[in-house]
């Protein structure tokens, strides 16, 4: 007698149209989502599957219809908390509605990112969702030219690409943190800032740079440190800005593992928060609560920006629909915490 394993594996189309008492061709279109079903003959199809154990063998299927039941996810990294978020919720989504998750890191390489496409062309990904390297025209030909399945890019943008985006509002996340800041009576305020050329970045740093004009403070340049949203330069570039012979009275970081590097420095440096230096970074942490002070951020709701994302992909991917080049912009929430303070009450090197 075969054993349930066995079943599952004998196991036919046939056996399941049988059983939910349709013809193969509906299974078919229920399994591959190839044509419209009624909701009740879709839940007849999923109950005898469940009952009988069947599989759909994925790489037939992907032969037969041209694509898989695969999605493939393109970031930066997979060790960024803020990128981990993106790829759990992404992977949920895509098991709910009956596709795999593959994700692929480019770091930041831009000749790895279009190597990893094209390995998914030749997988016949279903659909792409992208948080690209650069964001350059001249990347996004590069780009244009090796996909070719329904793609959405996310938290960033790349210039000539008709795919939607669904990103933060960059420039206002740094703007209120720093309007924020000056409303202490910071006049000097060191940024660890990204990598330039990259949109999150650049958006970024023009939020800086507007507040600074809109409050009337000349832009010194040697308060912009470019860590290229790397810990270890975030690090190196606030003990530099800390070192310098009038030292600013905040710092403050546009990525979280920035704001990682910028805090290990401080602490080094032994310098007290916010008595000697207030900081404040872009990014939440789990953990930004049970720090002393707690870390005043600029909150990031990455968790809904890639449950739209996944959203938007699978529509595309099931109606057929081309890309409306839609910019989807998310608000961020500036969370004030303990580790600013006005100028007035910090060590008197800074009092103005």
């Amino acid at each position: 007698m075969a054993s349930r394993d066995e079943r599952r594996i004998l196991a036919t189309i046939k056996d399941v149209a049988k059983r939910a008492g349709v013809a193969i061709s509906t299974v078919s279109a229920v399994i591959n989502r190839s044509a419209p079903v009624s909701e009740e003959t879709v839940a007849r199809v999923e109950k005898a599957v469940a009952e009988i154990g069947y599989t759909p063998h994925g790489a037939a299927q992907s032969l037969r219809s041209g694509r898989s039941r695969m999605i493939g996810l393109i970031m930066p990294t997979i060790f960024n908390p803020h990128f981990a978020t993106a790829a759990r919720i992404i992977e949920n989504v895509c098991l709910a509605a009956g596709y795999m998750s593959v994700v692929y890191s480019t770091g930041e390489d831009s000749e790895r990112e279009n190597q990893i496409l094209k390995m998914m062309r030749m997988q016949r990904v279903a659909g792409l969702i992208i948080i690209p390297s650069a964001s350059k025209a001249e990347h996004g030909a590069r780009l244009n030219a090796e996909i070719h399945v329904p793609t959405v890019l996310l938290d960033s943008f790349v210039a000539g690409m008709p795919h939607d985006v669904v990103k933060l509002d960059n420039v206002k996340a740094t703007r209120i943190a720093i309007d924020y800041l000056i409303g202490l009576g910071h006049r000097r305020i060191g940024v660890l800032a990204g990598t330039h050329g990259i949109a999150t970045n650049d958006d970024r740093l023009t939020g800086y740079l507007d507040a600074l004009e809109a409050a009337g403070l000349p832009i010194e340049s040697d308060l912009i440190y470019e860590a290229k949203f790397q810990r270890y330069l975030a690090y190196e570039g606030a003990r530099a800005l800390m070192s310098m012979k009038k030292p600013p009275s905040a710092l403050f970081a546009l990525s979280n593992l920035m704001t990682l590097g910028m805090m290990q420095a401080v602490t080094e440096l032994k310098l007290k928060v916010p008595e000697d230096v207030s900081i404040a970074g872009i990014d939440d942490f789990d953990w930004a609560e049970i720090t002393s002070p707690k870390l005043t951020v600029v909150s990031v709701p990455i968790a809904d920006m890639a449950q739209l994302a996944i959203k938007t992909l699978l529509e595309e991917m099931e109606t057929g629909k081309a890309p409306t080049g839609k910019r989807t912009l998310f608000q961020p929430k500036l969370v004030v915490r303990g580790s600013c303070a006005p100028v007035a009450a910090m060590e008197p090197a800074h009092q103005v």
